[in-house]
């Protein structure tokens, strides 16, 4: 496998028919729908991909992609590491006849005549994969991120501090008179 500066644009059915194999990395800072889901954008993609045509003679990529990506926790609202480990295989397909023949394992690839975005094949890829809702393994509360105050007492409740409902109380009692 040739660790090699990423191409642009692919033409998968090509590169499967050659078996051609491509590694390397894309900036996380290119993919322009993922960075909003992101809360640090800074980083990088590692991407192995391997072209070819399987043994019922459907061309295929099979990639594995890798990254650390930085969420907000929905919890306590601080940074999340999101390590990603993935490996995948797409069928390279060009109607969704063929989408519906390809055995369960193997995830569509719709190939038009034109060349495919690399970048957005694996941005699509890292979306699938965020949680729904991302947040610590760990319970924030019992990490002691939130403190809680119980020796404290309501401002109100305070000696020689009046109530702010007092004048409430004050009216109220005038026109009930």
């Amino acid at each position: 496998m040739s660790d090699e500066r990423l191409p642009v644009q692919i033409d998968p059915l090509s590169l499967a028919k050659v078996g051609r194999e491509l590694k390397g990395s894309l900036q996380l800072e290119i993919m322009q729908r993922l960075r909003p889901l992101l809360r640090d954008q800074k980083g990088e993609v590692s991407v192995e991909l391997s072209f070819g045509v399987d043994e019922i003679g459907q061309a295929v990529m099979r990639g594995h992609i890798q990254a650390k990506l930085v969420l907000e926790c929905q919890r306590c609202m601080e940074s999340l590491d999101f390590p990603v480990d993935a490996k995948t295989t797409w069928g390279l397909v060009q109607t969704e006849a063929q989408a519906e023949r390809l055995p369960e394992h193997y995830e569509p690839l719709f190939i038009e005549a034109e060349p495919l975005h690399l970048a957005d094949i694996i941005e699509d890829e890292l979306i699938i994969l965020l949680p729904q809702v991302a947040k610590h393994e760990q319970d924030c509360l019992e990490s002691g991120f939130f403190e809680t105050h119980e020796d404290e007492q309501e401002e109100t409740d305070e000696p020689g501090q009046e109530n702010p409902f007092a004048v409430l109380s004050k009216l109220k009692t005038e026109h009930d008179n």
